[in-house]
């Protein structure tokens, strides 16, 4: 389900839990940032839960874009999310890095790259938090044709307790703020 080749700008994948369904979902993240009005939208899969994480990494995007170097107002631009649920399940918490990822390869016009997937929550202020059920969701993103995958600093004690497959086919990274993932993220 994710392609060898690098996604366009604004296009990212991510494992989260629906604790509704009690499931991992696999999901598409495809986001775009066009000159308008500042409308924002959440379109496809839209719980409550996503929709909050969507606006919160828009939010820290507007407040933080400055700090890394991004010179335009996105008041002035339309922004559009869809999110899409590749596995079954429709709800998630835990997506606000793939989100904030999302926002900054679409608002900068830069691909992200090939066989990646993005785990981890972020607040409205940036604040980051560990990645649950980081064996799961390694798995699925494995199951999926991941081959790099972007998650917390703090998980990397998990990697004791991982099954060496995982490890084997895997490659991990590990970031400590929400720019830094982002720019791991971002195709050369």
């Amino acid at each position: 389900m994710i392609p060898p080749e690098p996604l366009s700008p604004g296009d990212v994948f991510t494992v989260a839990h629906d604790a509704e369904e009690g499931r991992l979902t696999l999901f598409r993240v495809q986001c775009s940032v066009a000159p308008g009005a500042g409308r924002f939208s959440v379109v496809g899969v839209t719980s409550k839960d996503i929709r909050d994480s969507a606006r919160m990494a828009y939010d820290y995007l507007r407040t933080s874009g400055k700090k890394i170097g991004i010179d335009r107002d996105l008041s002035e631009y339309d922004v559009s999310i869809q999110f899409m649920s590749l596995t079954p399940g429709g709800d998630a918490m835990d997506i606000g890095m793939a989100l904030y990822i999302a926002l900054l390869s679409a608002t900068l016009g830069r691909p992200i790259a090939a066989q990646l997937v993005v785990l981890g929550p972020m607040s409205l202020h940036g604040v980051l938090s560990r990645v649950d059920g980081l064996g799961d969701k390694l798995r699925v993103a494995m199951n999926a044709g991941a081959r790099r995958v972007l998650m917390p600093t703090e998980n990397s004690r998990d990697f004791a307790n991982l099954p060496t497959e995982i490890l084997d086919k895997l490659r991990s990274e590990f970031y400590s703020e929400p720019n830094q993932a982002a720019f791991k993220a971002l195709a050369d």
